[in-house]
């Protein structure tokens, strides 16, 4: 039988040091030289959120909520750069002992960061400050944190080149020194076989799709990189900046498309099987305006199996939502969660509660799910 492999590459394909390191670069930015210790991302991991770009805003705010409610100060810039160079200065008290996150429901369609603001999260930060350090989030020109950790990942000249804007501080990309590989070449062999059709599946930033001729102006290409990394530059990617590419083309909200959607998987899946990007995100649209699994989609094998690798669960509620959109279309679709945990507990407890299997490696993986 035909496989469709969606591979997650943050935590699966790659080992992120660079993601990790550039959150506590961005962070350090905004509130000093606190330690964030590794239980905080992977909590907030295994609640479903899963982006730095969430993540460090989240992790400022918990910061100064800590802070603000133990020592109120007057007269704060509505500024986050600013405001954390004033809360570093007129801070009385000691330091969090223990970061805290809070819990809040994350909405479909709405960045988790966002989903925070909008449930009143961190009540003792100014209405303003609390305003600008949690909303637009994704956008250079308006996020403090975004820019600043778009700084570190791709480095200074990167960022120049990405997003036409000069750099505000010097920064050598972390994605290229703290990255690490997760695959050998054994690896890739088994993977490349021919009854498999690879595709990276991913929230990282990247490049429009590459049928694309257009502009790339402020798209990042993060993913890419990875690719590159782990040696397999050639497969098609569904990544942030595909999904992006074609929100603007129609007008849409791209966190609506980002996994747990199903439309993330649907036009991975599809660009697996054809190798164009840009074909398998117009038929994932037409999918969201109709319903129906139409046009490119009949190129696809009746029966075939759907395996994806995440270290989370979002790729696996979207790739299951898909399948269960081509087995209603009449399709015979096997789908296969296989959760990949690094050694880490918290994930594969996430893993066990949803009763997805899980592997400490890719060896184990392997193996253990026969491929």
């Amino acid at each position: 039988m035909k496989r469709v492999i969606l591979l997650d590459i943050d935590g699966v394909l790659i080992q992120p040091g660079g993601y990790r390191a550039a959150l506590r670069a961005t962070v350090r930015r905004f509130i000093g030289d606190y330690v964030i210790e590794e239980d905080v991302p992977v909590s907030m991991e295994k609640r479903g959120i899963s982006s730095e770009w969430d993540m460090s805003p989240l992790i400022i705010a918990a910061y100064w909520e800590d802070v603000l409610a133990r020592q109120p100060m007057e007269n704060l810039s509505d500024d986050p750069f600013v405001a954390g160079e004033q809360i570093q200065r007129q801070r009385m008290v000691e330091e969090p002992k223990h970061l805290i996150v809070p819990e809040f429901e994350l909405v479909d369609g709405m960045y988790p960061v966002v989903s925070a603001y909008e449930q009143g999260c961190f009540p003792s930060i100014p209405s303003e400050l609390r305003k600008n350090l949690m909303t637009e989030s994704r956008n250079v020109y308006k996020s403090h944190t975004f820019r600043a950790f778009q700084h570190f990942t791709l480095g200074s000249e990167k960022f120049g080149e990405t997003y036409q804007l000069p750099a505000t501080f010097e920064a050598q990309s972390l994605l290229l020194t703290e990255d690490k590989s997760n695959i050998n070449a054994g690896i890739r062999e088994r993977l490349r076989h021919e009854v498999n059709s690879l595709v990276g599946f991913t929230a990282r930033p990247s490049k429009p799709p590459r049928e694309w001729d257009g502009s790339h102006v402020g798209y990042a290409p993060e993913a890419e990189l990875a690719l590159e990394l782990v040696g397999i530059p050639d497969i098609p990617l569904m990544s942030f900046g595909k999904l992006e590419f074609i929100a603007a083309q129609h007008g849409l909200n791209p966190a609506a498309l980002l996994k747990p959607s199903p439309f993330h998987a649907l036009a991975g899946i599809l660009a697996a099987w054809t190798g164009d990007e840009l074909s398998a995100l117009q038929a994932a649209y037409d999918w969201h305006g109709t319903g129906t699994v139409n046009g490119r989609f009949t190129e696809l094998p009746k029966s075939f199996e759907l395996i994806v690798v995440e270290d989370t669960m979002g790729g696996i509620r979207s790739a299951r939502a898909a399948g269960e959109i081509f087995q209603q279309a009449g399709y015979v679709v096997s789908v296969r969660p296989l959760g990949l945990t690094s050694g880490s507990p918290a994930k594969a407890a996430a893993f066990e509660a949803a009763h997805v299997p899980f592997f400490e490696n890719w060896e184990s993986l392997l193996g253990g799910a026969g491929l």
